[in-house]
């Protein structure tokens, strides 16, 4: 009867904790969600764009930049 009632207890604080962990988990991968629908957000205004990411700088000249280029050239 002892080793029932602390199975039980056991099983009932292994459950409680992992309520609480299932619950944190969610409230992380939710924060981070926000987090990265937020920083594409910002990649959208082109001079956070600038300062927030280097490549940009090493592609070289946009496509739609060249294609006006040749125009005025041609």
């Amino acid at each position: 009867m002892n080793k029932r009632s602390d199975a039980r207890r056991i099983e009932h604080i292994y459950c409680m904790m992992s309520k609480r962990l299932e619950r944190r988990a969610l409230l992380f991968i939710g924060l981070l969600l926000i987090l990265v629908i937020l920083c594409q957000l910002l990649l959208l205004v082109p001079d956070l764009k600038k300062i927030m990411t280097t490549i940009d700088r090493l592609e070289g000249t946009p496509i739609h930049m060249q294609s006006n280029s040749k125009d005025q050239n041609g």
